[in-house]
This record gives structure tokens, sequence and C-alpha cells, in this order.
């Protein structure tokens, strides 16, 4: 987890989970690590937080009540944040066609691991 930390200190997160708890969870792990959190719970919250603010990195739900993250993911990607998906939704296929080289960690994942994809993918500098 040391290299996790290393990745993630200091660095401003933004989290987009419409689920309260994983949320949390999420955001718990991500302080641990040394991160500084925004969470957005909707998809209007999330595109005028990655709108406004400058993120070193994000978690996206894809589902947001119904409604895709992909707005918020092209707004990252042209700002050239790296992020990744945290779906329950089975569409890896379909999120790698359309964000090639992007990581996927599908629901139900432990939060931990899914910080440490997160950092990797920092420590990569994949976007």
């Amino acid at each position: 987890m040391a290299a996790t930390g290393a990745a993630l200190a200091g660095k401003h997160v933004l989290v987009v989970e419409d689920e309260f708890l994983v949320a949390i969870d999420i955001e718990a792990e991500l302080e641990e690590n040394g991160a500084r959190v925004t969470c957005a719970g909707t998809l209007a919250i999330a595109e005028a937080c990655a709108k406004r603010e400058r993120f070193d990195a994000a978690i996206l739900d894809v589902n947001l009540h119904g409604k895709t993250s992909y707005p918020v993911a092209d707004i990252l990607r042209q700002e050239h944040v790296p992020f990744v998906f945290h779906t329950g939704q089975g569409e890896k296929r379909i999120l790698a066609e359309r964000y090639p080289g992007v990581e996927v960690c599908n629901k139900p994942c432990d939060g931990m691991a899914l910080v440490s994809m997160l950092g990797r993918v920092l420590t990569n500098g994949a976007a």
C-alpha cells in the first residue's frame, strides 16, 4: 500500500458515485492514502465539479441514477486527467471501445483494490 499512498499523497481526486455508502468507503480509502477528495453523487454535480475544479485523478461510476458519466469522462479526458471507471454494469467492452486504455473496476469491488488501481494509473501516467 506504500506505493499507492505515494501515488495519491497530495492529489485532488474526484469521486463520482451515486451510492452514498460506496462513496464514503472510497473517500475514506483515498484519504487514508493522502488524497484530497471531492465527491459528486449526480451527473449535474459531477459535470460542474469537472468544469470548475482541477483534479489530478478521478473514479467514475458509470450509471448515475440512469444517466451515464460519459460527459464527465469526456471533460476529464480533454483536460488529460487520468480516471478509472467503477461499474456494476458489465460494460467493460463498451468502455474499452469508447475510452481505450482506461481501467475498469467491476462492482462489487473492495475499496482498497479500487484505490490501488487508481494509484497504478497515476504512477503509470495513463489518461
